[in-house]
């Protein structure tokens, strides 16, 4: 059983509709030094300044630039820059956005905080690997922050669209967010009516949810709910919730996009990794597209994968006149989670292509990822990288699947578009971001 519920969410108190862009950043975990640093600039109560604080020099560690967001949160609380709203709400969110080919979409979602569950212990599950770094990171911030500081984006089957059919009234009412940034437009409004709470609540009451977005934060949750309780705190606390963007998986929106790997340091030529993968791939060779014209390879891959049986098709890019498209055989059976898993695109792709045929670096710095086939030929021509790889996205009921199946898929598997924006709303669930009583 999915618990979801509504609460008290801590924003920003002085901030128009229309500026919330200014405050609010993407997930940390999609920025660049050159993204932080803008959102840094941007406003001196940008989100940025929370969930991930630079390190200055002479700093060792973590310690200093968590020490300044719990510093920063306190005197924000203090101000009434950042306040606790007066009742529990869910909060409807709506993403305008464009995709690389032209499509006109929106996504509907909401905010609420879901009650956290041991992975196989219910009907939460994920869908990636995780990492100790980033959870021990996270612990510590947001621990001594006493809040979840950035959404899990989370999401459901409800073929009724309960949820998000009664949470639509809301948006008669004035938004509290209101703005466009990256080309994706975000409205949010807050629904604090108890009729359609407890309507939203019934609609996931039997339903499983998938992290789509947000797997080092949910185990992070998981970890820090314990560490509460083994200071004595009581069950059924805030910090037994989590906070969740939760949308339906039958929404017009839900998009993944395909991630690409960008390979800056490899121990093979372009004509060594291709003569290894020549047992299991056949080769077609075409003219780059010019620049401005790479969304094409997107749909070049994606006719190739059809008339090959759905085939594993990549694109190869070492910076030259021509791409090789690579068109794999031997996909095998698929019978067993484990199976499935290896055969998926980017499971071939690493362990076939950038692993096997490359012996890519994956120290960091030394591969990078993009869901833009423009930036990924650009930096290939340009001599960033030696060679950029391209694939055609997850699907979406390959994540279900596996995730239900109880499998990982590798690192970066899925590109979810547009991010969930962070700062809109923080749950809080101690001081100093909770209030003490």
């Amino acid at each position: 059983m999915v618990e979801v519920r509504a609460f008290r969410a801590l924003r920003y108190s002085n901030i128009a509709p229309e500026g919330m862009g200014d405050v609010s950043s993407p997930p940390y975990d999609v920025f660049t030094p050159e993204i932080r640093r803008s959102f840094y600039e941007r406003h001196p109560l940008n989100i940025v300044r929370l969930i991930q604080g630079e390190i200055l020099d002479g700093e060792d560690g973590d310690a200093g630039r968590v020490g300044r967001a719990v510093e920063y949160l306190k005197d924000w609380r203090a101000s009434g820059a950042m306040a606790l709203d007066d009742t529990p709400a869910l909060y409807p969110y709506r993403q305008r956005f464009v995709l690389p080919d032209g499509t006109r979409l929106e996504r509907n979602a909401f905010f609420a905080v879901v009650k956290l569950e041991p992975y196989g212990a219910g009907e939460i599950h994920p869908h990636e690997q995780t990492f100790p770094k980033p959870k021990g990171y996270l612990f510590d911030l947001w621990g001594r922050s006493g809040a979840h500081l950035g959404p899990i984006f989370g999401f459901y089957d409800e073929p009724r669209e309960a949820a998000n059919r009664a949470l639509k009234g809301a948006e008669k009412g004035a938004p509290i967010a209101d703005f466009e940034d990256d080309g994706v437009r975000h409205t949010l409004w807050r629904c604090d009516d108890p009729a359609v709470i407890a309507l939203a609540q019934e609609s996931l009451r039997d339903r499983e949810v998938f992290i789509a977005d947000g797997h080092h934060r949910y185990e992070t949750s998981l970890d820090l709910r314990d560490a509460v309780r083994a200071d004595g705190a009581v069950e059924g606390g805030e910090a037994d919730y989590t906070l969740m963007c939760l949308a339906n998986v039958a929404d017009p929106g839900m998009v993944i996009l395909p991630t690409y790997r960008l390979l800056k340091k490899v121990s093979a030529t372009t004509e060594e990794a291709l003569a290894a993968l020549a047992q299991k791939y056949d080769v077609l060779e075409e003219p780059a597209p010019e620049a401005g014209d790479c969304g094409r390879v997107a749909e070049r891959l994606a006719a190739l994968s059809g008339e090959n049986g759905g085939a594993s098709v990549f694109c190869l890019y070492d910076g030259g006149a021509n791409v090789r498209y690579l068109i794999g055989r031997h996909d095998g059976d698929t019978s067993s989670v484990e199976e499935a898993v290896a055969a998926l695109d980017v499971s071939r792709l690493h362990t076939e292509v950038v692993d096997g045929a490359f012996k890519a670096s994956h120290e960091e710095g030394d591969i990078a990822f993009t869901p833009d086939p423009e930036l990924a030929f650009s930096c290939t021509r340009n001599g960033e990288c030696a060679a950029a790889v391209l694939l055609n996205p997850t699907p979406l009921e390959s994540v279900c699947e596996i995730a239900k199946a109880g499998g990982k898929m590798p690192h970066k598997s899925t590109y979810f578009y547009p991010k969930i924006r962070t700062g809109l709303v923080v749950h809080a669930f101690a001081p100093p971001a909770g209030d003490s009583s």
